[in-house]
C-alpha cells in the first residue's frame, strides 16, 4: 500500500511541471503601443526621423519577449512603427483594415488575437489603444494625447483569473506628456 502510495506521489510530482508548462503556453501577452511619431500631417504619413528612432527603440525594449505575430492598420505609420521589430523577431504581420465602424475595427483585432497562439505585438491609434485594451478586458483607459507616443502597455491575459495591465514607456519621453 506504501509502494502505492509512493508511485502516486511520485506521478503527481511529475505531472506538476507539465500542467505548470501547459498552463503558461495557453496564457497569452499582448504588447500595446500608439504608432511613433509622424512626418507631417495629412491622411497616410511616414514616420518622421523621431518616428524611426522610436520603432528601432521598441526593438530594444521587446528584445527578451518571445513574439508570434504583429498586428497593424493600413495605415504606414503603424507599420512602419513594427517594422524592425518584425525584422528582428522573424514574425508576420496582419493589417486589420481601420474603416469608418470602429467597434467592427476593434471586435476584429480582439478575434485575431484570441484565435493567435502566442504573444502579440499591436500598433494603433491614440483613439484605438485604449478601446483594444478594454476589448481584451483590460481596464477602461482615457484616449491617448495627440503628442503621446511613448507609452508601451503589456496585457497580461492568463487562462485562468483576471486579465492585468503594465502601463510603461520605451523610447524617448514624449513632448507634452501628460
Amino acid at each position: 500500500m506504501l509502494r502505492l502510495i509512493s508511485y502516486g506521489l511520485l506521478a503527481l510530482l511529475a505531472y506538476l511541471p507539465m500542467a505548470q508548462a501547459n498552463q503558461v503556453t495557453t496564457s497569452k501577452t499582448v504588447i500595446l503601443v500608439r504608432h511613433a511619431e509622424k512626418a507631417g500631417k495629412g491622411r497616410d504619413p511616414m514616420l518622421s526621423h523621431e518616428g524611426k528612432l522610436r520603432a528601432k527603440a521598441l526593438v530594444e525594449a521587446l528584445a527578451g519577449t518571445p513574439l508570434s505575430l504583429a498586428i497593424a492598420t493600413q495605415f504606414r505609420r503603424t507599420q512602419e512603427t513594427l517594422t524592425p521589430l518584425m525584422t528582428a523577431k522573424g514574425i508576420p504581420l496582419v493589417v486589420i483594415d481601420a474603416g469608418k465602424e470602429m467597434d467592427k475595427h476593434i471586435a476584429a483585432i480582439a478575434d485575431k488575437v484570441m484565435a493567435q497562439d502566442g504573444n502579440v505585438i499591436i500598433a494603433g491609434h491614440s483613439n484605438t489603444v485604449p478601446l483594444i485594451i478594454k476589448a481584451l478586458g483590460g481596464p477602461e483607459l482615457p484616449q491617448l494625447g495627440e503628442s503621446e507616443y511613448d507609452k508601451l502597455f503589456i496585457l497580461s491575459m492568463p487562462q485562468e483569473g483576471a486579465t492585468s495591465l503594465i502601463k510603461t514607456q520605451y523610447g524617448a519621453t514624449s513632448i507634452n506628456t501628460p
